[in-house]
């Protein structure tokens, strides 16, 4: 019984939380930052706010972030290395990457891209994708993450978020 009770009052819990995030976040419509322009998909919501360099998206428990800045000196690939070195690695306990690829997008942005496996320090195992652009002006990574098993049924509106993209 006493574990019937607990395993209920953390759905209740967890169920609530992500109620309050819902409610408190708003349905996307076109994100801009400086240069660099989404469409969110239809489904996904705006979490917080936007500001000149971040903005984050999420479709349940999937989260697509957004970070934009200036262009690197180093392109696309030194872009993937310095977001996976700095902002990655360093949020998990475990982390594993695939090997970068180099990718055209649509609007003719030279970009890489990579996918992630992280453990968090209390043990959740998130997956993720990361497509880092640069253009002359504007670089811009996208990093669309997903507990273990989930990230795999958002990936179409992931990539046409980060294909139509103005950069």
């Amino acid at each position: 019984m006493p574990v019937v009770l607990v395993t209920v009052l953390v759905v209740v819990v967890a169920g609530g939380a992500r109620s309050v995030a819902d409610a408190t976040s708003t349905e996307a419509g076109a994100v801009t930052m400086g240069a660099v322009r989404v469409q969110p998909q239809p489904g996904w919501q705006q979490d917080g706010p936007v500001t000149p360099t971040v903005a984050r998206l999420h479709k349940g428990p999937v989260v697509l972030e957004i970070s934009v800045a200036g262009p690197v000196p180093g392109g696309p690939i030194l872009l993937a290395t310095l977001y996976r070195q700095q902002r990655l690695e360093p949020a998990f306990s475990q982390f594993a990457t695939t090997s970068p690829e180099s990718a055209l997008l649509r609007n003719g942005a030279a970009a890489v891209r990579f996918t992630y496996v992280g453990i968090s320090a209390d043990g959740v195992s998130l997956e993720g994708l990361v497509v880092a652009a640069e253009t002359a002006d504007t670089s811009v990574v996208f990093d669309a993450r997903a507990p273990s098993g989930v990230l795999a049924g958002a990936l179409d509106d992931i990539r046409e978020m980060v294909e139509g993209a103005t950069i």
